[in-house]
């Protein structure tokens, strides 16, 4: 390590700086007696390597040493370290080399499986010419569940002063279909008691009514209920209104009605119960009643609202020129 400063040496060995120079101290002041330890108090590690074997154990799941428990517990690592290594450590040490190998007692998270749409790229180019489209009218459409029973969100509370909120005796849910124009802002809903093909035609007609003239593209996911015989059928007998499937698993990241569900719910839904429908269903019209165009657009901003709302600028804007 001749010639190389203090921090690339702590850079390639993996020590901090500040004890590559304390080591370099000691060496010009003692020589290689200042590498030594010096005698320290207290009983000696049983074992000095415990960390770095705990780490190496806990990085595999128990399933590949042979274990039927699918995650490590502080015990079954150290029945683990007793019988696969003869290393006789208490439970307490185990949880501190845990610790300082960089791992929490925490829970995981759920994801979404990695699969892939074998009609991605069919559906993606669809996509992309519905929203390219300046004179057609383009929608995104979703469904959502409320219930009577609050959405529990994080909040300011006292310490020790936990806030309790009293549950429905009977949990009750609300159907709710919704649609967004992506390019006005316009928002269409409709409360109902099922989420089914039915229902998802009458939202489909009343948007045929709201807008008589010119092609609709609706962008849904791919539910059974936007993609049923029924549906189909009654697609065939309005060829105005065409439905734009998106890729599967990506409706969370490509469909902006999301946004309106999450804010809707931690509006009125927040760490609050309802008694009965009745109320959660004024809750939710007073919430659309102040829901503005200007602030559905801010809300919902995302790849596909932009795409929709730059072919019509760029469509006015050619129009302009050749005026």
């Amino acid at each position: 390590m001749q010639g190389y400063s203090p921090p690339k040496i702590g850079e390639l060995m993996g020590y901090d700086t500040a004890t590559v120079r304390y080591w370099l101290k000691a060496y010009r002041d003692r020589g290689l007696a200042g590498l030594y330890d010096a005698p320290r108090s207290g009983r000696p590690p049983r074992e000095k390597h415990l960390a770095a074997i705990v780490q190496a154990q806990a990085g595999h799941s128990p399933p590949n040493c042979g274990y039927l428990q699918p995650c490590w517990t502080v015990a079954l690592l150290v029945w683990h370290l007793r019988e696969r290594f003869r290393i006789q450590a208490r439970a307490a040490a185990v949880r501190r080399a845990l610790k300082r190998a960089g791992f929490r007692w925490t829970r995981p998270k759920l994801v979404l499986p990695r699969r892939q749409d074998p009609r991605a790229d069919e559906k993606r180019a669809k996509l992309a010419e519905a929203l390219a489209n300046p004179q057609a009218t383009i929608l995104a459409e979703d469904e959502c569940d409320v219930h009577l029973l609050p959405v529990l969100r994080a909040m300011w509370q006292r310490v020790r002063q936990q806030l309790r909120i009293v549950t429905p005796g009977q949990n009750h849910k609300r159907g709710l279909f919704g649609a967004l124009n992506l390019r006005t802002g316009e928002w269409f809903y409709q409360l109902t008691d099922r989420k089914r093909s039915a229902e998802f035609i009458a939202l489909l007609s009343s948007l045929l009514t709201a807008y008589p003239a010119g092609p609709i593209y609706v962008i849904v996911d791919n539910a059974g209920i936007h993609t049923s015989k029924a549906v189909k059928q009654w697609l065939s007998l309005h060829p105005r209104l065409e439905l734009v499937y998106l890729p599967t698993y990506t409706g969370h990241r490509l469909n902006p009605v999301e946004k309106v569900w999450h804010a809707l719910k931690g509006h009125i839904a927040a760490n609050r119960s309802f008694r009965v429908l009745a109320e959660l269903d004024e809750a939710i019209r007073r919430y659309f009643a102040a829901f503005t165009c200007e602030g559905a657009l801010r809300l919902t901003n995302s790849e596909v609202t932009r795409a929709a709302q730059a072919a019509t600028l760029k469509s006015a804007r050619y129009l302009l020129r050749a005026a």
